[in-house]
């Protein structure tokens, strides 16, 4: 299914320039692919082993987008070559780089900002604490608007799928028996 989705939208861009009707009608099928996702039980870690498992949905990925495929895509909607895109988003990534180092906040207007969130060990006293005690550094994404209207539950559509590893919760040993 990923595969033709990908020829899908290749072949919707193709047809961009010449019958926007057909582009419109090749989008809305895949606009309507479903999420996949498994369901796993899980105890609450706070109890140590102990306490009730729950089962929870978690997301599966039908594939990946590379840079690549993104150029060449955004090269057959725009007047931009696959190479003109791939320089820009590499060098998108490197002006990244060099303001997260610099400690600020990249937004990159709907699509969402990118923000250094820090970890590490505690001190008696904010005079006590130094640049040693912080042992992570993590890169916080928060989507913009655009992000957020197709990350809404109530317009995605959800496909379960077998889990690609199972534990089972009681004994933390895997299982082997995938079941939809």
């Amino acid at each position: 299914m990923a595969k033709l989705s990908t020829f899908l939208a290749r072949q919707a861009i193709l047809l961009h320039r010449r019958d926007k009707t057909t582009c419109l009608l090749t989008f809305n099928f895949i606009v309507n692919m479903a999420i996949n996702y498994s369901v796993a039980g899980l105890r609450n870690p706070a109890l140590q082993g102990a306490g009730e498992v729950k089962y929870y949905a978690k997301a599966q990925a039908n594939g990946e987008v590379g840079i690549e495929q993104l150029a060449e895509e955004i090269a057959y909607a725009t007047t931009l070559t696959d190479g003109d895109v791939v320089n820009a988003i590499r060098a998108l990534v490197n002006r990244i780089k060099l303001h997260i180092q610099e400690g600020k906040i990249v937004r990159l207007e709907s699509l969402g900002s990118f923000q250094v969130q820090l970890s590490g060990t505690g001190a008696e006293s904010p005079d006590l604490y130094t640049p040693a005690m912080i042992e992570k550094v993590r890169l916080q994404f928060r989507p913009g608007t655009s992000i957020k209207k197709v990350l809404n539950p109530s317009v995605l559509k959800f496909h379960k799928v077998p889990s690609k590893k199972a534990n089972d919760p009681e004994t933390g040993e895997e299982d082997t028996e995938q079941t939809e």
